[in-house]
């Protein structure tokens, strides 16, 4: 018995938070990573339930999947520029808005829109400093040339990424780029459309002017660096398997050795690294050890909290249950990041 346990009220919660957070900006339910890990479907579902009618995709199958699955008058973005020509039969196929964020994705986008005796929908990409897609503010007469010379596109909004993890001044800096594109397009006479630029980390952590909508998934999760009230959605549901007592002197681990102080029983659990526990830190001492001391991880299980002995295999966690009422068989808890844990079963209550 092993699976992902998702809390649907928890993301309700966050949600609402997150609505309250915008503003009366639109939001864009972001599923890209299956919807960092809570699963695509069920959180479009939920996401729809709770008033979105606009989403972000990663892949054009992803998008496909929604068409699918009844999401047929829902406006779905494509979250990256591509001028792959399979990519973008695949995207026009599922009705999908396009991001464009170079000349050659633009006229590909277009040629193929024309071979189908259509227009494609398309959003404008600026790259404002993370360096992947989208067209430099420097790049103006190509920016400019899209809204002027390519047939067969219709671009209905204009975005960037706000690079969150950044400092203020940085962020600002972005912000200010952004907008001086905005201004130029807007005084060419340019329909700007929709205008996003933050994601959850930049909703919640930067105070940034109000646009049209913001694009929101990660604040689902409620793993936005400093909780802003969210909570943390997702946990490993496993089982003891084996129950064991190791003498005192025992040594328990690999990367980090844990030495048994006296006689210890311990209770050894199918569940490690591969399944998402701690695989968003660093299971081995380092310099930072110095400033932030190691502090082990620990299981919830009947009567309280085990502590992790040792550090945390591929497959397998030993835990201290010396003097906690579980045995073999008993319901583990392990806290994980559901974007680690692609790989188990999903459970939701």
């Amino acid at each position: 018995m092993k699976h992902l346990v998702v809390e649907k009220e928890k993301m309700r919660h966050n949600l609402a938070l997150t609505r309250d957070r915008a503003r009366g900006a639109a939001l864009i339910g972001v599923l890209k990573g299956d919807a960092y890990g809570l699963g695509l479907l069920e959180t479009a579902r939920l996401m729809r339930d709770a008033g979105i009618r606009r989403f972000a995709v990663s892949e054009p199958s992803e998008g496909a999947l929604l068409r699918r699955e009844g999401f047929t008058d829902e406006e779905i973005l494509l979250l990256r520029s591509t001028a792959d020509p399979v990519e973008i039969e695949a995207l026009l196929d599922a009705g999908l808005v396009a991001t464009v964020g170079s000349r050659d994705a633009a006229l590909a986008l277009s040629g193929l829109a024309e071979r189908r005796s259509t227009v494609a929908e398309a959003h404008l990409k600026i790259d404002t400093g993370a360096g992947r897609y989208g067209f430099l503010p420097k790049e103006f007469d190509k920016i400019l040339s899209l809204y002027r010379y390519i047939p067969n596109l219709a671009l209905s909004g204009v975005y960037t990424h706000v690079n969150a993890r950044a400092r203020p001044k940085a962020v600002a800096e972005q912000m200010a780029r952004f907008r001086a594109v905005l201004t130029r397009l807007q005084s060419e006479g340019a329909e700007t459309g929709l205008i996003h630029a933050a994601g959850s980390e930049a909703l919640f952590c930067h105070d940034l002017p109000k646009l049209d909508a913001v694009r929101v998934g990660l604040s689902v999760s409620g793993r936005v660096p400093g909780r802003h009230g969210l909570q943390p959605v997702g946990y490993l549901e496993t089982a003891v398997t084996e129950v064991r007592w190791l003498p005192k002197g025992t040594r328990v681990g690999t990367a980090r050795v844990y030495t048994c102080r006296r006689p210890t029983r311990v209770g050894v659990l199918p569940a490690g690294l591969a399944d998402g526990f701690t695989a968003n830190r660093v299971d081995r001492p380092s310099p930072l050890d110095r400033v932030r001391p190691f502090r082990a991880p620990s299981a919830r299980v009947e009567g309280g909290r085990a502590r992790v002995l040792g550090s945390v295999g591929l497959h397998h966690t030993v835990i201290d249950i010396t003097s906690l009422p579980c045995g073999l068989g008993d319901t583990v808890c392990l806290d994980v990041n559901p974007l680690f844990a692609a790989r188990l079963p999903k459970l939701y209550r």
